[in-house]
């Protein structure tokens, strides 16, 4: 039986377009965000994404 949290996750998952994403932060660099196309979810316990940003990217350090 799916947990609320774990049943959310797994809808949301399933609307995420397969295009473009925009993925965003709000850490101690402050609010930042990029568009992302390489995402896909990794568990629903806890709920957790994977996103690939380049290792050359400016923003690579914030996220």
């Amino acid at each position: 039986m799916l947990t609320p949290i774990q049943q959310h996750f797994r809808n949301s998952m399933a609307k995420l377009t397969a295009g473009v994403n925009i993925i965003t932060t709000n850490g101690i660099a402050g609010k930042c965000g990029i568009t992302a196309t390489a995402v896909c979810s990794v568990t629903d316990t806890p709920p957790t994404i994977m996103v690939c940003i380049n290792k050359n990217s400016e923003m690579n350090p914030v996220f």
